[in-house]
């Protein structure tokens, strides 16, 4: 009798226990907003998660690697809105300058202009990000990882832009001074013609060069909405998976502390006389 009772005792203190575990279970899903605290919860479902906590940290970088390249191509594309509005009005001087009706005070005046065209393109040739790295390298530009199998760069080479060595546009523009402060007619027309030529070439260079940034910035656009469109995806996902539905998670607590409450009201009224007996 007293072994029956005693084992009676235990089963029901058993169950007490895990009722109580079960509640416990149920404020740490509560508060922590997660359903799912160990792989035996939900197996396929702490897979995926994992899986996509993978792709999170992955596309974390990438979106990161996205903004940079957003960042420089644009410092680089408003570059290059100056530097076709330089060689576009460097053009202008040249033609304006081989007209009959200018004199040589104009003529130098155009030439005072385009120096100073030439030093500002000078500034842009030598810019640099806040890294410190050319925003038009020497070299390739840096290729940036902005997805799986995918790099883009935001800038364009040097050379791309502005030519290189004595046919950059800078030079072309220092020339073409030059040019106009020749005192011979003959010369100097035959000299603002070759520089005339040079800075079209140049200018559309330029042109050329800012449409092709252009370009490259809608790739890059493109790659940050496609991974924002993805880590909202993602979270969406991952939460629907080990989210917490609060409200059932409520109500099945509230049951269970329900259940514990009446049992242990039970078990004491019930084994009141069969504690005393074993007490005894």
């Amino acid at each position: 009798m007293i072994i029956g009772g005693r084992n009676r005792i235990s089963a029901e203190i058993a169950r007490h226990t895990r009722l109580a575990e079960a509640i416990a279970r149920s404020q740490i899903e509560i508060s922590g907003g997660k359903r799912i605290l160990s792989p035996s919860d939900d197996p396929a479902g702490y897979a995926r998660v994992g899986q996509i906590q993978r792709s999170q940290s992955n596309e974390a970088v990438w979106g990161a690697n996205a903004d940079a390249a957003s960042a420089l191509a644009a410092r680089a594309d408003t570059a290059l809105d100056s530097v076709v509005a330089a060689a576009t009005r460097a053009v202008e001087l040249i033609t304006l300058a081989r007209t009959g009706t200018v004199n040589a005070e104009d003529r130098q005046a155009y030439a005072i202009e385009l120096a100073g065209l030439a030093a500002d393109i000078r500034a842009q040739m030598a810019q640099t990000d806040p890294r410190g790295q050319p925003v038009f390298p020497v070299t390739a530009p840096l290729a940036i990882p902005v997805g799986k199998g995918l790099e883009l760069s935001g800038t364009l080479q040097l050379d791309r832009v502005f030519g290189t060595g004595a046919t950059d546009l800078a030079t072309i523009m220092e020339d073409a001074a030059a040019a106009l402060a020749i005192a011979d007619d003959v010369t100097r027309n035959a000299a603002t013609g070759t520089a005339l030529t040079r800075l079209q070439n140049a200018s559309g260079r330029a042109i050329d060069a800012r449409s092709e940034q252009g370009a490259r910035m809608t790739l890059i656009d493109s790659a940050r909405e496609r991974l924002a469109n993805s880590k909202l995806a993602l979270s969406e996902e991952r939460l629907g998976i080990e989210a917490t539905d609060v409200s059932e998670t409520v109500a099945r607590m509230n049951a269970q502390q329900l259940t514990l409450e009446a049992a242990q009201a039970a078990f004491v009224r019930i084994n009141r006389k069969t504690l005393f007996d074993l007490l005894g």
